[in-house]
């Protein structure tokens, strides 16, 4: 638990006695004046909370420290950590180190000298949290040798709400005894008291040499951590998947990426701060991009994306500012031949796709700004990517009136195998235009109003190769689908 910001105070006090942050007694106090202080006034002056063994003061430097008998007695004077002598103001802070001297009892015996086997120790390993493995495997050699055996099957992957209630010195133990076991680093948001993401950040390149995934989620990235994870001397290069959802990124910490020569997927969505120009910078073994509701990137940026002739995944629905016109798709399947998924909102309810030769899976996000719903023209441009093997068009903002679309039409999707169709008003007619989708083993009509079960039989009886059917969301659709369908094992409805 994290009380208090070591910058304000590194300590809490709990009955009358004084700790550091990770549960350490203290007797010895840091402290700092305002003045060149005489050692003998400052000795006068502690005296008066307690038995004093010992102080140190340099007085040109206006620092030193003060070592009582008992801890009860420093925490007396910590109650204060302001103090004025003489009319001049004396700071005061619990004094730790990163490496305290084991007190060794005399009488104990050694964990080695126990009779209790190595699997006794293993299963403790699984019982304790990451805190508790390490500051016992601290405090125990044989318990550290064996969290040093296993290491590599606890640590292979780091969640950051593990991380967060690490003190700094407990962090760097994490490093010294399981940096290179760990691969991955996941999670958040971060603990609101937890000061260390900086320490954490300054470890892990010099630490993890195998780690190749990092993903956070609403942790608030500076600059100075970017350049810290990827662009110093002591960055991740071998990093091979980055995440970076809601972390408030800019361009300028896009930068930092792009000395990553083995980087091969970078989610940033949602950093609503991205303008896009930072896109050029990105290293060329890219394959996978997602920018996802970056509702300030400039679709126009998109075409920087040229230099990355090895991408073949891109996501970038929710992009408010998206062109409203065709020339990106044609620039897109220029300079991007490679892509063989593609997600993004189409404002303009038409899009060509004929130069992605490689596409094999095609999401459409239906745009808030217009009256959006399947009509022929759309229909047309999607089949000209007959190598498409899954599609989605995603209406979420309810069914609409228009009836003018022809689904006969995807029956020049040869290889499609998933058909993803939300919210759309399907009569019967429509529907039997899917007929000829031999190859179709998925799809999803949900949110249909006018479907009904005998619809759907219709349907399902001619589509010999469905095996999974969804009609969430449809009115007229019941339980009696069930047994309608009894003469179809092989076919999973959700509904």
């Amino acid at each position: 638990m994290f009380r208090m910001r070591p910058d304000i105070k590194n300590f809490y006090i709990e009955r009358g006695v004084a700790y550091t942050e990770d549960r350490e007694v203290v007797r010895q106090l840091t402290i700092s004046g305002s003045r060149r202080f005489l050692k003998y006034q400052l000795l006068k002056y502690f005296s008066i909370f307690g038995k004093v063994e010992k102080l140190h003061w340099k007085k040109k430097k206006r620092s030193g420290s003060v070592l009582f008998y008992e801890a009860t007695h420093a925490a007396k004077a910590l109650y204060c950590t302001k103090h004025t002598i003489d009319g001049h103001d004396l700071y005061l802070q619990a004094s730790t180190s990163w490496h305290p001297t084991p007190v060794e009892e005399s009488g104990t015996l050694s964990a080695y000298d126990l009779p209790i086997t190595d699997d006794i120790w293993w299963k403790v390993l699984d019982y304790l949290s990451l805190n508790e493995r390490l500051n016992f495997a601290a405090s125990c050699e044989r318990f550290q040798a064996i969290y040093e055996l296993d290491s590599h099957r606890i640590n292979h992957v780091l969640n950051m709400k593990d991380v967060c209630t690490l003190t700094h010195r407990v962090i760097k133990r994490l490093m010294l005894l399981s940096g290179k076991h760990i691969h991955c680093v996941t999670g958040g948001p971060l603990h609101p008291n937890w000061p260390y993401l900086t320490e954490f950040v300054q470890l892990l390149g010099v630490s993890c040499p195998n780690l190749t995934e990092l993903s956070f989620f609403k942790i608030s990235v500076s600059l100075a951590h970017m350049t810290h994870l990827f662009d110093g001397a002591n960055g991740l290069i071998n990093i091979t998947n980055i995440s970076l959802r809601r972390c408030n990124l800019k361009d300028a910490h896009i930068y930092c990426l792009q000395m990553l020569s083995k980087l091969k997927s970078l989610d940033i969505r949602e950093n609503f701060s991205i303008k896009g120009d930072s896109l050029k910078s990105l290293p060329i073994s890219l394959e996978i991009l997602n920018v996802s509701g970056c509702v300030d990137l400039s679709p126009k940026c998109l075409i920087q994306l040229a230099a990355l002739s090895h991408l073949r995944e891109l996501r970038c629905p929710g992009i408010v500012k998206f062109a409203k016109d065709n020339e990106l798709y044609g620039r897109l399947a220029h300079y991007c031949p490679m892509l063989e998924v593609l997600e993004l909102t189409d404002f303009m309810n038409v899009i060509q796709l004929g130069g992605l030769s490689r596409l094999h899976t095609l999401v459409i996000h239906s745009s808030a700004q217009l009256d959006y719903h399947v009509n022929n023209v759309l229909l047309t441009s999607i089949a000209e990517s007959y190598s498409l093997r899954h599609l989605e068009i995603l209406d979420s903002f309810g069914p609409m009136s228009d009836t003018s679309f022809d689904l006969s039409i995807f029956s020049q999707l040869k290889e499609l195998r998933t058909l993803i169709l939300h919210n759309q008003n399907f009569t019967t007619l429509h529907l039997m235009g899917l007929q000829k989708l031999s190859t179709l083993e998925f799809l999803d009509l949900s949110g249909s109003p006018n479907l009904s079960n005998e619809v759907v039989a219709k349907l399902t009886k001619s589509l010999s190769g469905l095996r999974r059917l969804k009609v969430d969301f449809c009115p007229l659709i019941t339980r009696q689908l069930t047994k309608i369908l009894e003469g179809n094992p092989k076919l999973q409805v959700d509904f």
